[in-house]
């Protein structure tokens, strides 16, 4: 929803994109998560983003690529910041702030059925971006 937001109000040209790796566990409206698949949807969804940086490299000072994943460590979006930077983009990572008494809560809310273990397991492995030729917001 974050990521749909950013682009909606952020680009009057039309020039946006989102690239999420959840797209390609959808069946119809339905989610259906595959974890033998993941490295392949992974691959998937870097390989379309890049293209479509490749595609807009000429006016990305005017567009924008967000990249909907869970990122949980910089290695995650490494070869997503590579791409952009390759093609002229500017490199923003948004963080957003969780607290870890609130992980029931946020395998409650989440739209995928994400199990509490599983959340868990994201917050025992997060790491901060590097603050690394990137700007980094927190929302």
């Amino acid at each position: 929803m974050l990521a749909k937001n950013l682009i909606a109000g952020a680009i009057p040209n039309g020039w946006g994109a989102v690239f999420s790796t959840d797209d390609y566990f959808m069946e119809g409206h339905i989610y259906n998560f595959d974890p033998s698949k993941l490295g392949e949807n992974h691959a998937l969804n870097l390989k379309n983003a890049s293209a479509w940086m490749k595609e807009h490299e000429g006016v990305a000072s005017q567009a924008y690529c967000v990249i909907d994943n869970t990122n949980t460590q910089a290695w995650e979006y490494e070869k997503y910041e590579e791409a952009a930077k390759k093609n002229g983009f500017m490199v923003q990572v948004i963080t957003v702030d969780w607290n870890a008494q609130d992980i029931p809560l946020y395998a409650e809310r989440n739209s995928h059925g994400v199990p509490i273990e599983a959340i868990q397991r994201m917050a025992d492995r997060w790491e901060y971006p590097s603050l690394d030729n990137v700007d980094i917001q927190g929302l």
